[in-house]
C-alpha cells in the first residue's frame, strides 16, 4: 500500500480540526516532548460529546517532521472519507489531549532507564 500525503496541511503545531456532515468531528494534535520526540494524538466523535468517544495515539516519533508526515497521511485518508478541514473552528477536546499526553509522559518517566556506563557495574572475576 502506498501512502498519500496531503501537502496542503500546514506543518505548524496548531491543532487540526476536520468535520463531516452529521456533526462528525476529528481533531489532530501534535505534542513535542522536552527530549525532542513528538506524539500524534487524534480524537473523534460528535461535536457535543465530551470526552470524545474515540482516541488514538501514535508515536513517539524521533523528530517533529515525522509526526507531521503521519498527520498529513491521516488527513489525506480522512478527506477521502468525506471530511473537510474546518479552519474556522477551534479545538474542543484540548483537555482530553492534555490528560492523555500527561499520562504518556508519566509512563515514559516511570520506565526511564539509566544507560550510562560505570566501571563499578562490571564484575570481573579473574
Amino acid at each position: 500500500m502506498r501512502l498519500r500525503y496531503d501537502t496542503t496541511v500546514p506543518a505548524d503545531p496548531a491543532p487540526l480540526v476536520l468535520t463531516k456532515s452529521g456533526d462528525q468531528r476529528v481533531e489532530i494534535h501534535i505534542r513535542v516532548d522536552p527530549d525532542g520526540s513528538a506524539n500524534l494524538l487524534a480524537f473523534g466523535g460528535r461535536q457535543n460529546q465530551n470526552p470524545p468517544p474515540k482516541s488514538t495515539l501514535q508515536g513517539p516519533f524521533e523528530v517533529y517532521d515525522q509526526a507531521v508526515a503521519a498527520m498529513r497521511a491521516i488527513v489525506a485518508q480522512l478527506k477521502d472519507a468525506g471530511y473537510d478541514l474546518a479552519e474556522d473552528q477551534f479545538p474542543l477536546w484540548s483537555m482530553s489531549v492534555q490528560r492523555t499526553i500527561n499520562d504518556v509522559r508519566q509512563r515514559k518517566q516511570e520506565m526511564a532507564l539509566d544507560y550510562r556506563f560505570d566501571p563499578k557495574d562490571v564484575f570481573l572475576d579473574w
